[in-house]
């Protein structure tokens, strides 16, 4: 049975009860329901209640929780008469029937202040708001593990009052098996790294990150380790951690890297050549700039961004498309700022036929699909959550949610997008018009397109979301793996692993006008990025810290274009050669769609959106989309088949075109010895096609590492 009979005073109540008339429902009498659990998803906070009775969410909506309790029933839920015997009482208590088991001693103060409030006629004054909850610590550092820890939680209150809410408050450990936590703030950290437990009173809800060593021994980090000022973020926390640094990767494996990461294309040969003969290193600094102004670049990071941006074919209207995309590729040419960007896409209207970003508008049936698409992908939050109730785990209300729709809802999404003025959003709660409301700011009062008003708080340089959200996904991009997981999920109880570092990232962003290659040369210039894959301590699992290089899974684009590449046999999607290139996704769904293609109107954060699981894994070893550009007579394979070419040249030619690498002596020996006895020409062309197979299903070739 749970108990709240740690709750033995007021002072450690945290509910002021000196009078009865002191007991606000809002701030004081929501909390205990949400503390016995009274308001959770899986009792009355759930989207139907429990036994007829609903509240709100965690008591996202006080004004809703006052009206099932007081209101409804004709009021039988409270008695005034004789407090205590209410059913609000009765029931959680145990001396009615309850579902939900006895969730509130009856003896204890939570019960006493629940009763007082009645017997003060159960009124709603609404004393006070909530402002924001103080954790103490905001984070805490053990030096090893198990650690004890005591979560102080203080509330502060629109009145000026500042109240300790630690006995009252609700604490969810985000992994319960490496973070526990009581109900009274008690934590205790089995598990080393760093841990989150998220923290609620009321309609407010925050975070506390805890860490522990996860080595034993703190690392020495070498000059190698460090490039800009990047690595001073990455080391602290490593070091913090004692987590060791990979090393450096060689040159060969940072060309490959960073032309995948900037272009999407393997490095061309000539240039993995020139490494072979042995001249001198690379300059990374210098081929960095070198392919940040290639039109390669341009293309490939088009690509990224109209599959951020879901740019698909509005109904068959493949014209509006391509005017899009083809604006959207003049704006990364010319290294437009992401703040015009994001202002062209929300203002955008006329002739979607012609460049520009008015197509975007067709994408959607209503305007709360429209709202949810700008929350997630310009503000990289998830408003839709706060569609049927006060979004559980952040500060979005069911007014944001329904007011930013409300902004997008005059809008005719024809061929031709205009603004008319015409529609309405209804809000479920009230069941009355919604009002215009930029997210977490005053409603909007007055009339006309609201639009512009939102464009302007989005892109302005104090906006916490714009910047970050597209901080983070660059991030993501090439390091691969968000300082946030998922990018598009920034909220207090979704805290990033390194701080700071999204901070100052967000911030040189701003300083460079919201320009993309900046914030890149930036990233591919740190000591982090260019580390080894393999760890120096093959026992310390680090997928979260950036001490190596993360493998990257090929976007099914990318994979297909290299297949193209290393085989010499070019696809055709409808006369367009490059699967990058594509703006119609239904074209190239049949070649695709087995590699983990991003589907139109999916939410894709990085590369890859979806697993390539057995589907996909059997097309690759068995369809067409390898198997027959092998055979081809006019591929790589058969033209050094025809030209006499030996087996050293063939071997050594594909591992240079598909890895960026030669082959080991091993590797090179083992396939001479496999073609060299091959006991006619047929079988040893059978044989090269099975080495050429075997490299292009393999994870060295179809991953970035």
């Amino acid at each position: 049975m749970r108990s709240l009979c740690f709750l033995l005073c007021t002072s450690v109540l945290g509910v002021a009860t000196s009078t009865a008339e002191e007991i606000d429902f809002d701030t004081d009498v929501v909390p205990l329901l949400s503390k016995a659990g009274c308001n959770a998803a899986s009792c009355h906070g759930s989207a139907a209640g429990q036994a007829g009775f609903r509240l709100s969410l965690f008591g996202g909506d006080p004004g809703f929780d006052y009206r099932s309790i007081v209101n409804e029933l004709e009021g039988r839920r409270v008695n005034y008469v004789t407090p205590r015997k209410s059913l609000l009482l009765t029931k959680p208590t145990g001396q009615l029937d309850h579902g939900g088991g006895d969730v509130l001693d009856v003896d204890s103060e939570a019960a006493e202040v629940i009763s007082q409030w009645i017997d003060a006629g159960a009124p709603r004054k609404m004393l006070r708001q909530l402002e924001r909850l103080i954790v103490t610590p905001s984070s805490f550092a053990a030096s090893s593990i198990p650690a004890k820890l005591q979560i102080k939680v203080s509330a502060v209150f629109s009145d000026g009052l500042r109240r300790d809410v630690t006995e009252t408050a609700v604490y969810v450990s985000q992994n319960e098996s490496a973070l526990d936590i009581d109900e009274a703030g008690a934590a205790t950290l089995k598990l080393s790294g760093q841990h989150v437990a998220n923290v609620r009173y009321g309609n407010q809800v925050t975070s506390i990150s805890v860490t522990s060593p996860i080595g034993s021994v703190p690392p020495t980090l070498s000059d190698s380790a460090r490039a800009n000022w990047i690595d001073d973020q990455i080391n602290a926390k490593l070091l913090a951690l004692r987590i060791s640094p990979a090393e450096p990767c060689n040159d060969r494996n940072f060309l490959r890297r960073v032309s995948l990461d900037l272009t999407g294309r393997l490095p061309s040969p000539a240039l993995v050549k020139r490494l072979k003969s042995g001249s001198a290193p690379i300059d990374r600094a210098e081929l960095i700039d070198e392919l940040l102004g290639s039109d390669e670049f341009t293309d490939y990071w088009t690509h990224r961004l109209a599959t951020q941006l879901r740019i698909q074919t509005p109904g068959t209207d493949r014209l509006a498309a391509n005017a899009f995309y083809s604006w959207l590729h003049e704006q990364v040419a010319a290294d437009v700022g992401w703040d015009s960007i994001a202002d062209s896409l929300v203002l955008s209207q006329g002739d979607t036929r012609d460049p520009g970003a008015a197509s975007v508008h067709r994408y959607f049936a209503t305007a709360r699909e429209e709202a949810e698409y700008m929350s997630e992908v310009l503000m990289g939050v998830r408003l839709r959550c706060a569609n049927c109730h006060n979004h559980p785990l952040d500060r979005w209300t069911q007014d944001d949610y329904h007011g930013l729709a409300a902004v997008f809802v005059g809008l005719d999404r024809g061929q031709v997008v205009r603004y008319t003025g015409r529609g309405q959003i209804t809000h479920p709660r009230t069941g009355e018009p919604a009002l215009a409301k930029i997210p977490g700011q005053p409603f909007l009062l007055r009339d006309g397109d609201q639009r512009k008003s939102f464009a302007d708080w989005l892109t302005s340089p104090d906006n916490p979301y714009f910047a970050k959200a597209m901080a983070g996904r660059v991030w993501e991009a090439l390091m691969g793996r968000g300082l946030v997981s998922p990018v598009d999920d920034l909220r207090a109880t979704n805290p990033p692993s390194h701080p700071e570092l999204l901070n100052r990232l967000t911030e040189c962003f701003v300083d460079h006008d919201y320009k993309l290659r900046p914030l890149i040369r930036l990233i591919c210039n740190s000591a982090a990025y260019s580390r080894a894959s393999g760890a120096n301590d093959p026992d310390l699992v680090d997928d979260r810290f950036y001490s190596q290089a993360l493998t990257k899974p090929l976007s099914a684009e990318v994979l297909a274009d290299a297949i193209s590449d290393v085989t010499g046999v070019a696809d055709d999607y409808e006369g367009v050669r490059r699967a990058i290139h594509v703006v119609d996704r239904t074209v190239s769904a049949s070649k695709l769609e087995f590699l983990g293609q991003c589907l139109p109107g999916e939410s894709c954060s990085s590369g890859v959106s979806r697993e390539r699981g057995i589907a996909s894994q059997l097309h690759l070893m068995n369809g067409d989309l390898i198997n027959a550009k092998i055979r081809d007579s006019d591929g790589r394979l058969h033209s050094l088949i025809d030209q006499g070419a030996s087996t050293d040249e063939i071997v050594d030619t594909f591992y240079l075109v598909a890895f960026s690498r030669p082959p080991t002596h091993n590797e090179l020996a083992a396939w001479v010895d496999r073609m060299d006895s091959a006991p006619d020409p047929q079988e040893r062309t059978a044989r090269l096609e099975d080495f050429l197979w075997a490299l292009l299903n393999c994870h060295e070739f179809s991953s970035n590492n």
